[in-house]
């Protein structure tokens, strides 16, 4: 089932699409945002995540969320509306609405961090957060610049986005967090999880972190194109994740 979410802008509309669990019942969900650098979204990071995760017993939602040309707030609008939407059709669609997850990867991370840490209003906060290889930081040797020029439609220095920095925007009603990395991804380094991850533990919020020994950037569930076969130990990252859900209650 898939719903469109506000309005057309400059010829792109935001979706969410539902992959609902087979059996039915009442279950948590996890709304994935795909990456992309807010350029375009990835078509392993979509689909393909959310049937894992139903396969592992969740119910499950790709929004397809509007990027460059269109700009701040119309990607963090989108996101309110998928979680606040999803809430509000909890009874109909069978999810658990004090259990909605979102999972993004790279600066779907960031948009995943961003509904987390600025949701506008209760209905629109996610319930935890899965974040993988995010765009989280602002701090110069962590920033991945080109996230943040195609979300603001500028070209403004690393310091000008410190509001969007969430390590440092982190407070004590940000839900808790999965987050996996590899240590050797040059595109978004490893720093990102980890100042987000030791920002939460700060503040007694619930978070665990995987970090791969090696592995580029963008590797989905470990079966990136042209990459089958080569990081199969980044795997394992469903499984973790969805036993940390589970241990929260999903």
């Amino acid at each position: 089932m898939k719903i469109q979410l506000g309005e057309i802008i400059q010829d792109q509309a935001c979706t969410i699409e539902y992959f609902l669990h087979p059996e039915g019942g009442k279950r948590g969900i996890i709304i994935v945002f795909p990456g992309g650098g807010y350029q375009h979204l990835a078509p392993h990071e979509a689909i393909p995540v959310a049937q894992k995760f139903v396969e592992m017993g969740f119910h499950a939602a790709v929004c397809m969320y509007r990027v460059k040309p269109a700009v701040f707030p119309v990607p963090l609008e989108d996101a309110r509306n998928a979680v606040r939407y999803t809430r509000e059709h909890a009874d109909e669609l069978g999810v658990k609405a004090d259990k909605i997850a979102v999972l993004g990867f790279s600066a779907g991370g960031h948009l995943a961090g961003m509904v987390s840490n600025m949701p506008g209003s209760p209905e629109a906060r996610p319930d935890s957060s899965i974040l993988c290889y995010p765009v989280l930081s602002c701090r110069e040797d962590l920033i991945h610049l080109g996230s943040y020029h195609n979300l603001f439609g500028n070209d403004l220095p690393a310091e000008a986005y410190s509001e969007y920095s969430w390590p440092e925007v982190a407070n004590s009603s940000t839900p808790p967090a999965f987050l996996w990395h590899t240590a050797t991804d040059t595109a978004v380094p490893v720093g990102n999880s980890i100042e987000y991850f030791l920002a939460l533990k700060k503040l007694n919020i619930h978070a665990e972190m995987h970090i791969y020994p090696s592995g580029p950037h963008g590797l989905g569930l470990g079966d990136r194109p042209n990459m089958e076969g080569q990081f199969d130990w980044v795997k394992s990252w469903p499984e973790l994740a969805a036993r940390f859900l589970s241990d929260l209650g999903w």
